[in-house]
């Protein structure tokens, strides 16, 4: 997939091969790999889920975001092994997972790259885009792991592509 050439988010596809200027919600759960097949390029986020079943978030602050202006989200996700439940990819702005809500997905298709698309109306020039990965195991004390790729958050329709 060719990102658009007017994507708000700074190192979308992680083809630096380093996380910045993502953050992660803990020390140690997100990590930039090549050792498996990324979506496109050579890189992908690599996002640890927590234990108890919980989540664990990449964020980036978005800078010159246009107020009353539809942005298109798009995310390649895949969930590279079986043994979970299932996985749960939730992606909002800011800090309140309601209000700001994008997208929702349940991962069930392990192994394979699935999209996860919303859209998102900012209500300021610059904001905190999010995207939290929880997966749920018979045996809570157990982590999985959630691969990201291709990340898009840009003008609906507006934008070409490279």
């Amino acid at each position: 997939m060719a990102l658009s050439a007017c994507n708000a988010v700074v190192n979308p596809s992680f083809e630096s091969g380093v996380l910045f200027p993502w953050r992660a919600s803990a020390v140690n759960v997100a990590t930039v790999s090549n050792a498996a097949s990324a979506y496109s390029g050579e890189y992908y986020l690599e996002l640890q889920t927590a234990i108890d079943n919980g989540g664990n978030t990449i964020s980036q602050s978005l800078e010159n975001l246009k107020r009353g202006t539809k942005y298109d989200f798009s995310a390649e996700i895949q969930v590279p092994y079986a043994g979970a439940e299932y996985c749960f990819i939730s992606v909002y702005m800011g800090r309140n997972a309601t209000k700001g809500h994008i997208a929702t997905k349940e991962v069930t298709d392990f192994g394979k790259w699935v999209s996860v698309t919303g859209s998102y109306t900012p209500r300021r020039s610059e904001d905190r885009l999010n995207i939290l990965a929880a997966c749920d195991f018979p045996d809570n004390s157990v982590t999985g792991r959630v691969y990201i790729d291709d990340v898009l958050f840009a003008p609906s329709g507006s934008c070409g592509s490279n």
